[in-house]
C-alpha cells in the first residue's frame, strides 16, 4: 500500500477510536494496514496456471520436455519429408492419406525466419496464442510476430491455446482470450483447444472435462471459426471418452512411425524433433489428412503469362502447391468479365479469344475440401492480356539491295490477306513503310544508300468490321539501297 493509503488509513482509523472512547462498552479492534494479507482460495490448475506452470507429457513446470530425457517415444528428425505429392515418415514409407505438412510453433521456438519456412516443404503453421485466461500477462509473446509474418508470406496457419480451464467459466474466459487474439487475421486452419494439463485431468471427471471443451468449442464456433481438440493418443484413449469429442475433429499426438490411436482424427501430431530451415533447434512437425477449415485457400498463383498464337491466346504460370486444379477468368475485348475454362495442368489455351480485340484473363488456383466443393484462392498480383492471331508470323525473311531500293522476300504466311511492312530508315523513327497483297515480296525503293534501313514484316487479316488484325512477325532485317 503506498504511503498516502497508509496515513488515509491510519487517520481514519484514529478518528474512529477518538469517537468510540465516548461510548461505553465498546471493545476496538484495529485495522491492520501492512501486515494482514488475503490468501485466495485456488484449485491447482489456476495456482499452475498464474505461475505458468505447466505440466503434462509435453511439459515439467512450465519447460519442455527434451528428448533426451523424456520417457515416451519419439521419432527421427531426418525424415518427414513430401516428394511428389506423397508424405513420408522416419522409416521411408509412404503415409497414406497425408496431404499436407505442418509445424506448430510458440514462444519456445524463438525468432522464426519464415522466408526461409516459406521456401522449404512446410504447408502450414499451427500457431500457440497463449495459455488460459484472458488475461494480456498470458498471451504467447511470438503470437502477433508469427502471425504477422505468416500473412506476410503467405503461409497457411490456424492457432491453439494451452488450457489449464477447470471449469465452465474458465473456459469461457479461454475462448475470449483466442478470439481477442485472433481479431484481423485470416485463419486457414482451426482454432485448436490444447488438452494435455495434469492437473486439470486429476481434478476433473471424463464428464467435467467435456463440459470444458464443449463450453470452449461452442463459444468459438458461435464466432464463426472451425474448432478441433488437441491431445495426445493417452489422453484422447482414456479421459477424452464422452460421446461430446466425437462430434468434434481430433488433433492427435503419437511420437511415433505411425500413427496407432484407433479413433478419428485430420491431424497428426508425429515428433517434436523435426528440423525446419528458418527454425533453430527442433520444432513439432504435423501431418495433415484433410482438417475441416474456415479458408484452407491455396495460394495465388505466381508468374502468369500470356502469349499470342494462331487461333489461340496461351496462358501459363507456376505451380501453386497442393492445389487440384485452375480455374480461368477472363474478358473478351468488350464484353463481360467470366468464367472461360479450368484445367489441373500449369497451361491453358484459349481457343475462343478474339483476333480483333485484346483478351484480359486471370487464373485461380483451387483445393477441393472434404465435401468436393471448391476452394479457390486469391485472385493473381496482375492479369494478362493479348490477342489470337489469324495469321502465323512470316518466316524466311531476307533483305536484298538492289538497284534503287532494298527488296524483302519472305515465305507465305497460311491465312494472311497480306503484308504490312514497318522500319526504320537511319536514324530516323519507327514506322510504316508499305504493304502487299499480290505476293511474298516487297521493294522499299524510299531505303537510303548511305545508311542502314531495319524492316519487319507482318501478316494481316480483315475483321469484320473492316479492320487490318496483324500477326506475328519474325526477327527484322537491314540493307542499303544499291546504286
Amino acid at each position: 500500500m503506498k504511503n498516502k493509503g497508509v496515513k488515509r488509513v491510519l487517520a481514519m482509523a484514529v478518528a474512529t477510536v477518538l469517537v468510540l472512547e465516548t461510548l461505553p462498552s465498546v471493545t476496538v479492534f484495529a485495522e491492520e494496514t501492512e501486515s494482514t494479507s488475503v490468501q485466495e482460495d485456488l484449485t491447482e490448475p489456476q495456482q499452475a496456471q498464474r505461475e505458468d506452470r505447466s505440466n503434462s507429457w509435453r511439459y515439467k513446470d512450465g519447460t519442455p520436455i527434451l528428448s533426451d530425457t523424456a520417457e515416451y517415444l519419439r521419432s527421427s528428425s531426418d525424415a518427414w519429408y513430401e516428394e511428389d505429392g506423397k508424405f513420408y515418415n522416419d522409416q521411408g514409407e509412404e503415409i497414406t492419406g497425408a496431404v499436407a505438412k505442418g509445424i506448430d510453433v510458440s514462444k519456445w521456438n524463438g525468432d522464426i525466419d519464415w522466408a526461409k519456412v516459406k521456401a522449404t516443404d512446410v504447408d502450414y503453421a499451427i500457431i500457440r496464442c497463449g495459455y488460459g485466461d484472458d488475461e494480456t500477462s498470458q498471451d504467447d509473446p511470438y503470437w502477433k510476430t508469427n502471425a504477422d509474418a505468416c500473412t506476410k508470406e503467405g503461409i497457411p496457419f490456424g492457432t491453439y491455446i494451452y488450457s489449464y480451464a477447470d471449469s465452465v467459466t474458465a473456459a469461457k474466459s479461454e475462448a475470449n482470450h483466442v478470439l481477442r487474439l485472433i481479431k484481423g487475421y485470416d485463419l486457414s486452419y482451426p482454432i485448436y483447444y490444447d488438452l494435455e494439463e495434469n492437473s486439470v485431468r486429476e481434478e476433473l471427471s471424463t464428464k467435467e472435462i467435456a463440459e470444458v471443451a464443449q463450453t470452449f468449442c461452442s463459444i468459438i464456433e458461435d464466432a464463426g471459426y472451425d474448432v478441433a481438440v488437441y491431445a495426445n493418443k493417452d489422453w484422447f484413449t482414456n479421459y477424452l471418452t464422452d460421446s461430446y469429442f466425437d462430434t468434434v475433429d481430433h488433433w492427435v499426438a503419437q511420437y511415433n512411425s505411425t500413427c496407432t490411436y484407433q479413433g478419428e482424427y485430420s491431424m497428426w501430431q508425429c515428433t517434436d524433433s523435426g528440423t525446419v530451415d528458418g527454425i533453430d533447434g527442433k520444432v513439432d512437425l504435423n501431418m495433415d489428412f484433410g482438417a475441416e477449415t474456415t479458408n484452407k485457400k491455396p495460394e495465388a498463383v505466381q508468374n502468369l503469362k500470356a502469349s499470342s498464337k494462331i487461333g489461340a491466346v496461351n496462358l501459363s504460370w507456376s505451380e501453386v502447391k497442393r492445389a487440384d486444379g485452375y480455374l480461368v477468368y477472363g474478358i473478351r475485348g468488350s464484353g463481360k468479365y467470366g468464367y472461360i475454362g479450368m484445367t489441373s495442368k500449369t497451361s491453358f489455351s484459349d481457343t475462343k479469344a478474339l483476333t480483333s480485340d485484346y483478351n484480359f484473363y486471370w487464373v485461380f488456383a483451387y483445393r477441393k475440401d472434404s465435401e468436393g466443393n471448391m476452394l479457390a484462392g486469391s485472385a493473381p498480383e496482375k492479369y494478362v492480356y493479348g490477342k489470337a492471331q489469324k495469321c502465323e508470323a512470316v518466316t524466311d525473311l531476307k533483305a536484298y539491295s538492289v538497284s534503287g531500293g532494298v527488296k524483302l522476300t519472305w515465305t507465305k504466311s497460311e491465312g494472311a490477306e497480306g503484308y504490312l511492312v514497318y522500319g526504320i530508315r537511319g536514324e530516323g523513327s519507327y514506322g510504316y513503310v508499305g504493304m502487299t497483297t499480290t505476293g511474298t515480296t516487297f521493294t522499299d525503293k524510299n531505303a537510303l544508300r548511305d545508311e542502314y534501313n531495319f524492316y519487319w514484316v507482318f501478316p494481316y487479316h480483315t475483321d469484320g468490321n473492316g479492320n487490318k488484325v496483324a500477326g506475328g512477325t519474325a526477327h527484322y532485317v537491314y540493307g542499303r539501297a544499291g546504286l
